[in-house]
């Protein structure tokens, strides 16, 4: 009895996060912003560091104990030109089971500079993204025996164009952004090709590094992060800690991931009722022109599929860029 009642609360939380996360028709928000990576959430920031290209890419396993589980592959790149312009483009393959989607944008941005020399930094940003995400669900397996329309038994595909607006600035050690995705958006529901409505998306973040000594800084962060029509706010609680070793840069942080509305479970035998939690831990090492970060993932409370996490390693490249820095620890670009 115990066994079926865990696996009905399993099932319906599976299909409850995948409707939310496929709703989106987005690459997924996970904590790929904090491996220097803030281009990935906010657009604008491409470009902001004063030059080189930046190369970041992604690769995300969930549920290891799980048969097709979701899965993620990301990359993006994103680089100054000129003095006051910046340029981006993201690509992303994202799968869940029987329903697998692929993206792909690109950026412009524009930097006021307010300081004349690049020994400090204070840059206001503002950014625009246009995207396409194509998506498809394929229902061959599914019994259509059942007479539900909405299984036809074939591989259904749709497809969506979005774009999203964005502002950030920093100043020394402080950095804010605010960004709202899918301003403007048209597609339709890969599972009933009805159109969706109200999916705007508005993720704001704000941060500061505190040296507190000449190789060694603090930064915590927050992200709040609110999904228009699914009416669930997030928010993420950052801490990382940053330390220069010779000719590189170590980082190793933890995020901690809350929603603040209660997601319900319930069948006949046993109710859930708790906010959605997670805890990652990251840790990152940047030498010269290389950068590469480990991030586990690991579900709180009652409401999870398992207890084995979820793992990302991303991988990223430095490029037409020359010894300068602007400060010893720079992780905020």
């Amino acid at each position: 009895m115990r066994k079926n009642v865990t696996y009905l609360i399993l099932t319906t939380i599976l299909l409850l996060f995948s409707n939310l996360l496929f709703a989106q028709y987005r690459m997924p928000l996970y904590t790929d912003y904090l491996t220097d990576n803030y281009y990935v959430t906010h657009p604008a920031m491409a470009g902001a560091q004063y030059e080189g290209l930046k190369l970041r890419t992604s690769f995300r396993t969930q549920w290891l104990d799980v048969a097709n589980a979701p899965s993620l592959q990301s990359l993006n790149a994103h680089a100054r030109v000129g003095d006051k312009s910046g340029i981006g483009g993201l690509f992303f393959h994202d799968k869940n089971g029987l329903q697998s989607r692929i993206g792909a944008q690109g950026t412009y941005a524009h930097h006021i500079n307010f300081f004349r020399s690049k020994a400090a930094v204070n840059q206001l940003s503002f950014g625009l993204t246009v995207g396409a995400s194509f998506n498809r669900q394929d229902q061959s397996r599914f019994d259509t025996s059942s007479g539900d329309k909405l299984i036809t038994g074939t591989r259904n595909k749709t497809s969506s164009l979005y774009a999203d607006v964005g502002v950030s600035y920093i100043r020394l050690s402080l950095y804010a952004h605010f960004t709202v995705q899918n301003l403007v958006f048209s597609g339709k529901n890969v599972t009933d090709d009805v159109f969706l409505v109200r999916p705007r998306r508005i993720i704001a973040s704000v941060g500061n590094f505190f040296e507190l000594m000449p190789e060694w800084a603090l930064e915590p962060s927050l992200l709040v992060d609110y999904v228009e029509h699914i009416d669930r706010p997030n928010i993420d609680i950052n801490l990382k800690s940053h330390h220069s070793v010779r000719n590189a840069q170590l980082w190793v942080g933890l995020s901690y991931r809350k929603g603040l509305t209660d997601t319900v479970t319930s069948n006949r035998a046993i109710n859930y009722t708790e906010p959605f939690t997670q805890l990652s831990s990251i840790i990152g090492l940047k030498q010269a022109k290389w950068m590469i970060s480990y991030t586990y993932t690991l579900g709180m409370g009652n409401i999870k599929i398992n207890n084995s996490g979820f793992h990302q390693i991303s991988l990223g490249l430095d490029i037409f860029k020359t010894k300068y820095r602007i400060n010893t620890i720079r992780g905020i670009l």
